[in-house]
């Protein structure tokens, strides 16, 4: 099989599904498609414009959001996309530093447009909304992390409940407060 961009997106996103961030490596993604590292280059010019094409794979079914949709249901399918994808919060956080037009600002604006926000004011609310949120997921998933690997810190079914709930409670707060 010919060695194209997509595939290496494909093959960059199963391993990190896999292994995480920090082991996603162009030596390991060139590994598991059986190439020379240097092969991966001719597709992508860096690792961080690899992340920047694997964030864009995860976010594609927020590129065309329903223009009636309420611009906090967007915002929380977009938290419940990244949310579970392991390190997603990191991953996202580099590839908005690249891109800053990811979706789904641009869908974000165009909601918040439709409901009377001047272009201007709904890009820097869509700007701010996705912040709050990948900052949101990245502490909750790190925080997930260290207890997972703190054996004293192993909570019960209830209270784990409970702080996934508080963090839901705190995330659509700060978005309503960003949307108006």
């Amino acid at each position: 099989m010919a060695l194209t961009e997509e595939r290496i997106v494909a093959t960059a996103h199963a391993l990190l599904v896999d292994r995480g961030l920090p082991d996603l490596t162009m030596r390991r993604i060139a590994a598991e498609l059986d190439v020379r590292p240097g092969a991966l280059y001719y597709h992508v010019d860096s690792k961080q414009q690899l992340l920047a094409r694997i964030a864009a794979r995860v976010l594609r079914p927020l590129q065309a959001p329903a223009p009636d949709e309420d611009p906090r249901e967007l915002m929380e399918r977009f938290r419940r996309l990244v949310l579970p994808l392991r390190d997603g919060g990191d991953l996202m956080l580099v590839a908005f530093g690249l891109d800053p037009r990811l979706p789904p600002v641009p869908g974000l604006v165009g909601q918040l447009t439709a409901r009377g926000f001047d272009e201007d004011d709904a890009e820097r609310r869509a700007a701010a909304a996705v912040r709050l949120s990948l900052g949101a997921v990245a502490v909750e998933q790190n925080a997930a992390l260290l207890r997972a690997a703190d054996p004293q810190s192993a909570d019960d079914a209830a209270r784990e409940a409970a702080r996934r709930a508080a963090e839901d409670r705190l995330h659509v707060r700060g978005i309503d407060l960003l949307l108006g």
